[in-house]
């Protein structure tokens, strides 16, 4: 037993590691940014709309002056190299033959985004189109699209990354297969985020300390139940009232979650009333979430499907994640050694979160 035991500790502190040091830490705020497609007899028009921070990442220099902000005068300097990293890195093709892409505008869309105009010019009116949304190469691997064709039947919605930059439609079809794009958007987004991963593992093994098996099924499933209501309910007022606080609180706030549950898992006896805890993270965790996706100013009769459609994706993920870990964990918490295991994988959990926190208000 005592081999096994310290095989799942080992095992445990390995994924530890890969908790703190994994980029994706902080993949609950998600870098996104929108494009609406529209294509008529002579090509494609194309609005894009992305945070500046992250394009500031994308363009050396276009933050001249470091202060952690692009201004109207830079984003003009800067122009030839906008038109560059995402103008011509976005090919459009009409029934295989390229379109000729300009920049017509480039503006600051308040608070803090900019906004591209450009058309690319096509060979004819094109009636399958291809959009190659290469400038994602230059985005930080999390980041998402959400391209909208708009088409005379329907618009297409596609939430596109890196592993997947490429668009296409029939233009007479209009048949939108944006739910299920967004719905596989929310299963990534769980899927690769550490610090979600984390607190649910939390959650599950604060619930397989109990001792009464009966306790502990009603147990976990009172708080993760409550927390998913929270998560949804936080998507939802963002949705219909607009409102979800900065990424500044939002961030620092979900790593001390995380953190709190690992170190009540450390103290306490029983997690009957756990469900009251995490309840409130729940909405601190999908606020996390919608306030990425707010600033992109969609339009008001999209967002709800857009959250929607994310949101089952996000639980459709949890639901994955804790179908892995609850048969395993529960099976072992009858062990007499796994206590002890349990709570040196929750000490790390509390380490992991206070790295987060200091990270993320630095």
């Amino acid at each position: 037993m005592r081999a096994t035991a310290r095989a799942l500790l080992l095992g445990a502190l390995l994924l530890l590691a890969m908790l703190v040091t994994t980029r994706e830490a902080s993949a609950h705020v998600i870098g996104i940014s929108r494009g609406d497609y529209t294509p008529d007899r002579t090509g494609v028009r194309a609005d894009l709309v992305m945070r500046a921070d992250e394009a500031a990442l994308a363009i050396q220099g276009l933050d001249a002056d470091g202060e952690g902000r692009v201004t109207a005068g830079e984003l003009a300097q800067a122009r030839a190299a906008v038109k560059a990293a995402f103008v011509d890195t976005l090919g459009v093709t009409a029934d295989g033959e390229p379109c000729t892409p300009a920049l017509d505008d480039a503006s600051l869309d308040p608070p803090d985004g900019i906004r591209l105009r450009a058309t690319y010019t096509c060979p004819h009116a094109p009636s399958h189109l291809h959009l190659h949304l290469g400038f994602l190469e230059r985005m930080p691997a999390d980041h998402r699209h959400l391209a909208t064709v708009h088409l005379p039947k329907g618009d297409v919605d596609v939430l596109a990354v890196l592993a997947r930059p490429d668009v296409d439609v029939e233009v007479l079809g209009g048949a939108s297969y944006g739910f299920a794009s967004l719905f596989r958007g929310g299963v990534e987004h769980i899927l690769t985020g550490a610090d979600h991963l984390a607190f649910l593992l939390a959650l599950v093994l604060g619930g397989t300390l109990v001792a009464d098996r009966r306790t502990r099924i009603g147990s976990l499933v009172a708080m993760l139940t409550a927390f998913t209501l929270g998560h949804s309910a936080a998507l939802a007022i963002a949705t219909l009232g607009g409102f979800a606080p900065g990424s500044r609180w939002i961030e620092p706030l979900v790593a001390l979650s995380v953190a709190y549950v690992g170190a009540e898992n450390l103290f306490t006896r029983s997690v009957r009333h756990r469900w009251m805890l995490t309840l409130p993270f729940g909405f601190i965790h999908g606020f996390a979430f919608a306030g990425g996706l707010l600033p992109l100013g969609l339009p008001r009769a999209q967002l709800p499907v857009a959250l929607c459609a994310f949101n089952l994706g996000v639980e459709g993920g949890q639901l994955f994640v804790l179908a892995l870990l609850l048969p395993p964990l529960t099976y072992l918490g009858s062990r007499a050694w796994y206590p002890k295991v349990a709570r040196g994988l929750s000490a790390g959990i509390v380490l992991a979160g206070l790295i987060w926190f200091v990270q993320r208000v630095a």
